[in-house]
C-alpha cells in the first residue's frame, strides 16, 4: 500500500502545478521522484479554457473568444546518486484565440532535487521530503514578443527563472498529504516586436507558490484533491514603452482519481479550476481537464 500510494503522492503533486493559464506561464511543480525508484517518465495531455480575466483592480471580466489550448508534456527523472536527482520537463502546446491558433514548444524546466528528509524509520507524523533547485529556460515566444495578432503563439512567460523548494508527503494508512513550498526570481530580457513599437526591456522580480493537498485510498485506487497557489512581483516595462505593471496571482483548486495499473506505472485524471477560490489579480483563469500516464523503474 505505501509503495502504491507514494506513486499516487507524486502524481498529485504533479497536477497542482502553479501556472498563469494566461500564457503558459508560471513555476510549475518539477520533475521529482518522491518514491523509492530509480527513474520514473511521465507523460500528460491537457485541456484548458481561459474563462475569465481579473484585472489589477480586482475586476473581472468574462471571456468568450474560444479561448483554449491543448498541451502535451513530457517529464522524466532519474537518480544520479542515492540522495540526488535530475528532471526534465518538456510541454508543447497549441493554443487557439478566436480563429487564430498556433503550435510549438512552451518553456523547458530543469531540475536538480535532492532527498534531504529521507524516510529510513517509522515515524507517526514525520514526512519524506525533497529539496529542489529548478531552472526554467523562456524556449517560447512570450507576450512580449508573440507576432500574431491575439498572441495565440505565447506559450511561455518570457523570462530565465530560477528557483528552489521543498516537497512534503506522509502517509497515513488509506490517508495521504502532501504539502510543497517554492521561491524564484526572474531575470530581465529585452524584447522587440512590432506590438512593442520597438524594444522594451521587461524586469520581472520575485514570485513564489506553494501547495497542500490530500488523498483517500482503496486499492488500486486513489481521489485526491488540493489547493495551490501563485504569486509574481510586478513586471516593469522600459524603452519604446514605459509601465510599472501588476502582481500576479491566483489559487488553483483541483481533484483527482489516480489509478495504479500494476507496481510501476499509474493513470491520473484531474481537474483544476482557478475561478472559485482566492482573490486573484492581474491574470487570466482557466478550468483544465489532464489525463496523466506515468511509469517507473524501481532500484
Amino acid at each position: 500500500m505505501k509503495s502504491f500510494t507514494a506513486l499516487f503522492l507524486l502524481l498529485g503533486l504533479s497536477n497542482t502545478a502553479s501556472a498563469a493559464s494566461c500564457c503558459g506561464g508560471g513555476f510549475a511543480f518539477p520533475a521529482l521522484i518522491m518514491g523509492d525508484d530509480k527513474a520514473q517518465l511521465t507523460t500528460s495531455l491537457n485541456y484548458a479554457e481561459v474563462t475569465d480575466d481579473v484585472l489589477a483592480n480586482k475586476k473581472w471580466i468574462k471571456r468568450g473568444d474560444g479561448n483554449h489550448s491543448q498541451t502535451f508534456k513530457i517529464e522524466a527523472a532519474t537518480l544520479l546518486s542515492d540522495t540526488v536527482q535530475t528532471g526534465i520537463s518538456v510541454p508543447v502546446t497549441t493554443r487557439t484565440i478566436a480563429n487564430e491558433n498556433s503550435t510549438g514548444l512552451g518553456d523547458i524546466a530543469l531540475t536538480l532535487g535532492h532527498e534531504t528528509l529521507p524516510e529510513r524509520s517509522y515515524s507517526r507524523w514525520k514526512p519524506k521530503g525533497r529539496t529542489f533547485l529548478q531552472v526554467i529556460a523562456p524556449t517560447s515566444p512570450s507576450i512580449y514578443d508573440a507576432m500574431n495578432t491575439l498572441a495565440s503563439d505565447s506559450r511561455g512567460r518570457g523570462f530565465f527563472t530560477v528557483g528552489g523548494g521543498v516537497a512534503l508527503v506522509k502517509i497515513f494508512g488509506r490517508y495521504d498529504a502532501n504539502a510543497s513550498l517554492e521561491l524564484h526570481k526572474s531575470f530581465a530580457r529585452d524584447f522587440t516586436s512590432p506590438a512593442n513599437g520597438g524594444t522594451i526591456t521587461a524586469t520581472p522580480g520575485f514570485g513564489h507558490g506553494w501547495s497542500i493537498g490530500g488523498g483517500w485510498n482503496k486499492g488500486d485506487f486513489r481521489l485526491g484533491t488540493s489547493f495551490s497557489g501563485l504569486y509574481e512581483d510586478a513586471v516593469k516595462i522600459s524603452g519604446a514603452q514605459t509601465s510599472n505593471g501588476a502582481i500576479q496571482k491566483n489559487v488553483t483548486w483541483s481533484t483527482m482519481l489516480n489509478y495504479m495499473q500494476g507496481m510501476e506505472s499509474a493513470w491520473t485524471l484531474s481537474y483544476a479550476d482557478q475561478t472559485l477560490f482566492g482573490s486573484p489579480e492581474n491574470t487570466s483563469l482557466s478550468k483544465t481537464i489532464t489525463l496523466s500516464y506515468q511509469t517507473r523503474w524501481q532500484r
